[in-house]
């Protein structure tokens, strides 16, 4: 009998301060789940002005993983502390598989941003042609004319290439309602009715608009992935952390049947 009372006071000072261990990351846990939420939603913020002119799905599927992923962390993070407090075996059962779902989500992201870099400026220039040349002053499309006009302006911008795109490829610029425009009058440093109406007005943006977003979605791809990967990292110390727990409570339960 004080063999096992000796075996279940150690396992009990293990159990304890490996309760402490996983509190602690439960709540590191929780709150990097508060910023992967925020995180997924400011991206998704910053990407609605421009969304009617990305053609992939790619980049904002990385974007609600993100969220989603906050969403379940926040939940999970709850769940676990409970599962730790009580020494509730269902609790940590429930935890460790929402653990894995998350683990599982944030790998996806992570993947997902770097794999979609690779194809990044291929899917931009194709997309920006057929819809922001192609589509601009179309009838029916006034969300694309609105995103493409902010694109210019907050990017300093014209065209996809450069300035020349619109009269070479866009209807509108050829024979449509802007055909006596040299481009959008979103292209012009300082913007007003008709700035663009001359050739080759000295104030229009002559860098085109591909480079520009290019590099600042691979910003937010980059975050996204590297934010993937490293709470995908610290999943794994969860994972284990949760099943080691799991185990020594299975067991200094076992001893307090035996003891009594």
């Amino acid at each position: 009998m004080a063999e096992y009372k000796s075996a279940k006071e150690k396992k009990s000072n293990t159990l304890g301060c490996l309760k402490i261990l996983l509190l602690i990351f439960n709540f590191l846990f929780w709150c990097s789940g508060a910023a992967v939420l925020w995180l997924g939603i400011w991206i998704l913020q910053t990407k609605t002005k421009y969304v009617a002119l990305l053609n992939s799905a790619t980049y904002p599927a990385c974007a609600w993983i993100l969220i989603i992923a906050g969403v379940i962390i926040c939940i999970v993070g709850f769940v676990g502390c409970c599962g730790a407090i009580r020494e509730n075996k269902t609790c940590l059962i429930v935890y460790f598989v929402f653990l894995l779902i998350v683990f599982l989500l944030e790998i996806i992201a992570g993947i997902l941003a770097y794999v979609y870099q690779d194809q990044l400026r291929g899917e931009l220039k194709g997309g920006l042609n057929s819809t922001m040349i192609m589509q601009y002053k179309a009838k029916g499309s006034e969300g694309i004319t609105r995103a493409t006009d902010i694109l210019q302006q907050d990017f300093r911008c014209c065209g996809v290439l450069n300035w020349r795109d619109w009269k070479a490829n866009s209807p509108s610029f050829k024979t449509g309602p802007a055909r006596n425009m040299t481009a959008p009058n979103s292209c012009c440093i300082s913007p007003s009715d008709g700035c663009a109406a001359r050739d080759h007005p000295s104030n229009i943006y002559h860098v085109g608009c591909l480079d520009a977003i290019e590099s600042y979605i691979r910003t937010y791809l980059f975050i996204i992935g590297a934010v993937g990967i490293s709470m995908a990292c610290l999943m794994i110390l969860g994972l284990f952390c949760t099943l080691c727990f799991f185990h020594l409570v299975d067991e200094y339960q076992e001893l307090d049947k035996e003891v009594h």
